[in-house]
């Protein structure tokens, strides 16, 4: 798994998904993912993807999820362990950095809709790259 897989599919799939788009109505800001050494972003104006594919430094974003390929791989299964069904959890038990605003934790059921858009995305491609 790699954040450009994460961030092609934020941009192809998951603001189609209506649960989702809900979740991140009035959002604006930037939500930055980081697997491994790689990094995406995503820009939202009052809940809309911008365009803007831009990487900004870790404290300019918002809401940052950053964690090693084996933290997205272990989400990402069909049938998470235990402590890794959830980034919060995963957070807490697994050491997947959150940085701690405001924002993350209004957001946070967004964060897990799309962590599981990715899971069920992941499953049906059978472990394929996104």
């Amino acid at each position: 798994m790699r954040a450009s897989d994460i961030s092609r599919y934020v941009r192809d799939s998951a603001m189609g998904d209506p649960e989702f788009a809900r979740l991140m109505r009035y959002f604006t800001g930037t939500i930055k993912i980081g697997v491994g050494d790689d990094d995406a972003a995503f820009h939202f104006a009052d809940g809309a993807l911008t365009a803007d594919e831009s990487v900004p430094a870790d404290d300019e974003s918002e809401i940052l999820a950053r964690g090693t390929h084996e933290h997205w791989d272990r989400m990402l299964e069909g049938h998470p362990i235990p402590f890794y069904q959830c980034l919060q959890t995963t957070s807490i038990r697994h050491g997947l950095y959150l940085n701690n605003t405001s924002e993350l934790y209004a957001y946070l059921p967004a964060l897990n809709r799309l962590t599981s858009l990715l899971r069920a995305e992941s499953v049906r491609t059978e472990g394929a790259v996104l």
